[in-house]
């Protein structure tokens, strides 16, 4: 959309604001009794509080820094300050004698009793109205309820609070329901997914960005390492796995027919789970490879500190490929299917790839491929071609599916729908896996 477009725009918003203050000050100059400076008077109030009210919405909705979350919170305050400071204001004008009278008088009374907390609220509603990370607005519904709330306002405030109770008092009022508000919205935005960008450098691969990631009541914290939009990493605050399939193959691992002498990572320049298994299997040999250093840099600095990287082999260069570093065999291969080129969502393998597995992989070994999510309405698992080629070089192919509410899951995702997909590929003799792991079910098995 170009500058002329969107310009183009905000013409018919504000037309409609344009006559729709035209009726109400016509309608007031007819039905109000005559007076020589009433419509005067009437037009520079309506005129600076509605306008007010207008860069409050249009502030409102301009992205600043920190998430919506955090932005709705700040202009609750915002408000809550803005009527105080009215409300002692209003207090002292009535102690006052004349000054109110006066120019002065009015002029900070019109800009600190009408013109500020208007724009408080103005702000506040526009960034309510803002979409999120994720692209969803924080309320389902802002105009009309606050439109709807401005009219009870009206009959209340001019039939029954002003004639009965002092100015300072309703404001004081205002305070009170503003706080009743902020606390009913706390509840409901303390449910809702929040992301903050805590560090983005570039790599080969791409933008690698580590992200803050919160959802659910109580609030459930995770670090996400993202590699050109894509989740390579994730841990909680106590270091434990953030992605579901990690946790599945540290699970399947630990048991004692299938504690695994040697492991070869490929894409595992995150060092979750490599950790993890360092700590739990301290005689296995590892060897990680990672196509990014920049990866592995950033999140040694980022994710849970660990001084075993010497004793493990890294190396960095193409995953599927044959290199001096990967030269002998493995009993457990682990695959996260996130550094992998897909097609459709599903990972793309060629024939030197399988080669590759099959040649690095001992006799009763596993291949474990992690990191696929199906969306809704998408090919099922089973289709893939992924699957089918695994049908050719191995002699079982198991699917594993997690559940796919994203309130029951350790990672908050982008979208919050779909499923996410674990494959285990299994040559011959090797011990048979549990039905369950972590959060993922046994779905099929896929046999030649």
């Amino acid at each position: 959309m170009t500058v002329r477009r969107r310009g183009v725009g905000l013409l018919p918003p504000l037309l409609a604001g344009f006559v729709a203050a035209v009726a109400v000050e016509t309608s007031a100059g007819l039905l109000l009794y005559a007076d020589d400076g009433l419509l005067p008077a009437l037009t520079s109030i309506l005129t600076i509080e509605v306008g007010a009210l207008g860069l409050g919405l249009g502030s409102g909705s301009l992205s600043r820094g920190g998430t919506v979350v955090e932005q709705i919170r700040g202009r609750w305050l915002f408000c809550l300050i803005a009527f105080a400071l009215a409300a002692v204001l209003s207090a002292g004008l009535s102690f006052m004698g004349d000054l109110p009278g006066t120019w002065l008088g009015q002029g900070v009374g019109l800009g600190f009793l009408g013109g500020l907390p208007l724009f408080s609220i103005g702000s506040l509603l526009g960034t309510m109205s803002r979409p999120d990370e994720f692209g969803r607005s924080s309320l389902p519904l802002v105009g009309a309820p606050s439109v709807l709330g401005a009219a009870v306002g009206f009959l209340l405030a001019g039939s029954v609070l002003l004639p009965n109770a002092a100015p300072y008092t309703l404001y004081l009022s205002c305070l009170v329901i503003l706080s009743g508000g902020a606390l009913l919205q706390g509840r409901v935005l303390d449910g809702r997914p929040s992301v903050e960008v805590l560090e983005t450098v570039s790599g080969p691969t791409g933008e690698l960005r580590v992200e803050g990631r919160a959802t659910g009541d109580p609030r459930r914290e995770m670090k996400v390492l993202l590699e050109g939009g894509r989740v390579r990493g994730a841990e909680d605050p106590e270091g434990n796995p953030g992605r579901e399939w990690e946790a599945a193959v540290l699970e399947g691992l630990s048991q004692e027919d299938r504690r695994p002498e040697s492991i070869l990572y490929l894409g595992g320049g995150s060092g979750t789970l490599v950790r993890l298994l360092s700590h739990r299997f301290p005689q296995t040999r590892i060897q990680v490879v990672e196509r990014s250093s920049e990866l592995v840099a950033l999140a040694r600095s980022r994710f849970a500190k660990w001084d075993g990287w010497e004793d493990v082999g890294l190396q960095v260069g193409k995953l599927l490929a044959p290199s001096p570093g990967v030269e002998t065999s493995f009993s457990v291969i682990v695959i996260d299917c996130g550094a992998l080129p897909t097609i459709g969502g599903a990972p793309f393998l060629g024939a030197s790839d399988w080669r590759f597995l099959v040649d690095h992989l001992e006799a009763r070994g596993v291949v474990l491929m992690g990191g696929l999510r199906v969306e809704e309405g998408d090919a099922a698992p089973p289709s893939w071609e992924v699957v089918g080629d695994g049908r050719r070089w191995f002699e079982k192919v198991s699917l594993y599916q997690a559940d796919s509410d994203p309130a029951g899951g350790k990672l908050p995702h982008e979208g919050w729908d779909g499923a996410e997909i674990f494959l285990l590929l299994s040559t011959v003799g090797a011990a048979p896996w549990p039905l369950s792991l972590s959060a993922f079910q046994f779905l099929t098995t896929e046999q030649s």
